[in-house]
């Protein structure tokens, strides 16, 4: 039987394997139909539709392409049916940076993500997706 950390993992592998695919469907499959996403950018949106609308978007026009590596830092458990996960991310190959976002000398966008997963009867949902750009 899987444990807790285990499925959070393979949450955040599937996320990743989506993204390097290009898969929008596939990125949001874990999403909660009520998702809070906050962008690198501050902009909010809310629902898994909007989040796999986002992502058609940027994988068919800055990050057509792109190759994303996900580090898992840490899995918290604050109770036991709610997760947070926190995640050093590296984008590499993209095409464009949003506006506002400066390139770094190594060429990589690195970000820190913060997802909260909760357990529902439907298995561990991704809730909340909140992802900020590293300055330096």
């Amino acid at each position: 039987m899987r444990n807790a950390q285990d499925e959070a993992t393979e949450i955040i592998h599937r996320q990743q394997e989506a993204w390097n695919r290009g898969d929008a469907a596939g990125d949001a499959v874990d999403c909660d139909e009520n998702l809070s996403l906050t962008n690198i950018l501050g902009e909010m949106v809310f629902g898994r539709q909007a989040f796999e609308a986002k992502h058609v978007f940027i994988f068919s026009h800055i990050f057509k392409g792109s190759r994303l590596e996900m580090d898992i830092q840490r899995i918290h458990f604050p109770a036991p049916d709610v997760a947070l996960v926190d995640i050093a991310c590296a984008l590499h190959n993209y095409a464009a940076l949003p506006p506002g976002v400066p390139p770094r000398p190594d060429g990589v966008l690195h970000t820190c993500l913060l997802e909260v997963l909760v357990r529902t009867d439907a298995g561990w949902r991704v809730v909340a997706y909140h992802n900020v750009d590293v300055k330096g």
